[in-house]
């Protein structure tokens, strides 16, 4: 029981990336016609989705002060956005993967319902308490907050066609999602790379958080694409915003695949030229989200800007992806094993350290 109330004491929200990475892997599979892989990380990230979340609410009851304590730390405060993320990504799951628009429907509420909470507490506790440099707060992460308020426009867009009559406040709203999301992309991009030019920054603080970098992009175009599409199905003045969707989603899968050559190269610099240890941290996931964005952005970029032949780069960019989920995923579980072995043999040593010792009495 110790070792159940530790570990929700101490739960990091980072591990909502993994329902985000299993779930937008699922959709590229399911998108290239890998239906059973689909369908098996659909399962999968039900089963992580209910037991992450679960965890997380017993954080909120139990130990609310460590969770206020992580919401008010500039460094991790914006990780929070990836409950909202993992919530949207789960939706859209139950659309593409298994064609349940009602179930997707309560996942897309509930969502929205969580961008609220997360956004007003994280901006307003950064607004009023962070008085720390920027060179010392600031890192790729905080573009979880592009992430998780694109992934309220991802379904929100693929959701609209299927609302009826409401479909068009549906798509008005995703619209504003959308905007809301690229805004906070340009600022914090923009902060971000005046960060990697102007301060130093150690190898052991690189790669996993900076791969949000191309992921918030991904998810960006993945949005555009998704309105793009959706805006045929739906009847209003949407068709005038065609054209401007297209140019912009562009625009942005452009810069994303831009960014795919510099994260190589950081990664290198910090695994071989600085010689930097592996050690599984839940961020890891946040290096894998962003390859099975691209692949899933991009073929819905394809579709919507009627090229074709860019859909060939996710035919070979999903096994990537592929490669760095089991990779992370088996990581996890090891570190998981090896975490619970060691509280056990700790426990062990101090049953025994508590326990009477018992001197003999000779005799006469």
């Amino acid at each position: 029981m110790s070792i159940i109330r530790n570990t929700i004491k101490t739960f990091h929200p980072a591990y909502f990336a993994m329902v985000m990475s299993t779930g937008i892997i699922s959709i590229a599979s399911s998108l290239l016609g890998f239906k059973g892989i689909a369908y098996g990380l659909f399962c999968l990230n039900i089963v992580a989705y209910t037991i992450i979340l679960s965890l997380q609410l017993l954080r909120v009851s139990l130990f609310w002060s460590n969770l206020y304590h992580d919401l008010s730390n500039p460094k991790l405060s914006l990780v929070f956005f990836t409950t909202v993320a993992a919530t949207n990504v789960l939706g859209a799951q139950f659309v593409s993967v298994t064609d349940r628009p009602e179930v997707a429907k309560i996942f897309w509420y509930f969502g929205i319902f969580l961008w609220i909470i997360v956004s007003l507490s994280t901006f307003n506790i950064l607004f009023i308490k962070c008085e720390q440099r920027i060179e010392v707060v600031l890192h790729g992460g905080w573009l979880i907050a592009t992430v998780g308020t694109q992934s309220v426009a991802v379904l929100g867009g693929i959701l609209a066609p299927k609302f009826g009559d409401a479909g068009s406040f549906v798509m008005f709203s995703s619209y504003v999602w959308w905007m809301i999301g690229t805004f906070l992309y340009l600022v914090l991009i923009t902060l971000i790379i005046y960060r990697l030019v102007f301060f130093k920054i150690s190898p052991d603080a690189l790669v996993p958080p900076y791969w949000i970098n191309m992921g918030a992009l991904a998810i960006t175009t993945l949005a555009g694409s998704i309105l793009c599409i959706s805006i045929l199905k739906i009847e209003g003045p949407y068709k005038d915003f065609l054209g401007f969707t297209k140019g912009f989603t562009l625009f942005f899968w452009s810069f994303g695949t831009w960014w795919i050559p510099f994260l190589l190269i950081i990664g290198i610099w910090k695994y071989v030229f600085h010689k930097t240890p592996y050690k599984y941290n839940p961020l890891y996931w946040g290096m894998v989200f962003p390859l099975g964005m691209y692949t899933a952005c991009t073929m819905r970029l394809s579709q919507a800007i009627q090229i074709p032949f860019i859909a060939n780069i996710s035919s070979y960019f999903i096994y990537a992806a592929y490669i760095a989920w089991s990779f992370i995923f088996i990581s996890m579980i090891h570190s998981m094993v090896k975490a619970v072995t060691v509280k056990k043999a700790a426990l062990k040593r101090e049953e025994k350290i508590r326990q009477p010792q018992m001197i003999p009495v000779a005799k006469g």
